[in-house]
């Protein structure tokens, strides 16, 4: 089992574990490939409900070369006064990368000093420099991107296991607001209308459309 697939059921069990949840059923977009003959890139998502929260993703990607990669996306639609939540872990070859990115669309903008502090605990851990993109700059100061060396001290299970530990206890002791859904319908639309890092093989799969309807019913739904 590689670290991703490792980190995913990890995940799942922690954030999900003492609350009240559901396992959405399978649809078109739970299993897909690309291209849809040769399948070079396979990918299962999977998604929670969970109450008194909103919903889980988690996407796994197998691609060639011997790429792993693992997306979790963490929605909180009932309101909670929580950042968004979208995670990447890839390994492949000898690189290993972990993004926990964190985008405020909160009305009141609180501060959350579970979350910085795991930044902090982190911060020796060296950043991996990306490409230029919009949404780059709507993340919030305790975001972390980074890239593990093979003889880092440090191992990705640890860097999401903290951070996931860390969002969970913010967010269901966080108050709730309507007008932090609103927010984060804002966002959902500059993610589906500017591009996120999916947005090129979403729509190569499924098409514009689909690749949007993708976007609203697994990776921030709003119900």
């Amino acid at each position: 089992m590689t670290e991703p697939e490792k980190i995913e059921k990890g995940s799942v069990r922690l954030f999900t574990s003492g609350t009240d949840h559901t396992l959405v059923p399978e649809d078109r977009y739970s299993r897909f490939s690309y291209p849809k003959l040769i399948k070079l890139m396979k990918f299962d998502v999977r998604r929670y409900r969970i109450n008194g929260f909103g919903n889980m993703m988690t996407m796994r990607t197998k691609g060639p070369f011997g790429m792993r990669l693992l997306t979790m996306s963490f929605m909180p639609f009932e309101g909670n006064s929580v950042p968004y939540l979208l995670t990447d872990i890839m390994e492949v070859g000898k690189k290993r990368l972990i993004f926990v990115e964190y985008y405020d669309c909160t009305a009141e903008r609180s501060e959350q000093p579970l979350l910085k502090r795991v930044c902090e605990k982190y911060s020796g851990v060296p950043d991996y420099e990306e490409k230029p993109a919009w949404y780059i700059g709507e993340r919030t100061g305790y975001s972390m991107i980074k890239s593990l060396e093979a003889d880092s001290k440090v191992s990705l299970s640890e860097i999401a296991a903290d951070s996931i530990r860390a969002y969970k206890k913010s967010a269901f002791s966080a108050g709730k607001s309507g007008e932090n859904l609103a927010g984060l319908m804002k966002f959902r639309e500059r993610m589906i209308n500017e591009g996120n890092p999916s947005s090129d093989i979403l729509k190569k799969v499924f098409g514009e459309k689909g690749a949007a309807d993708f976007f609203k019913k697994c990776v921030m739904p709003e119900k």
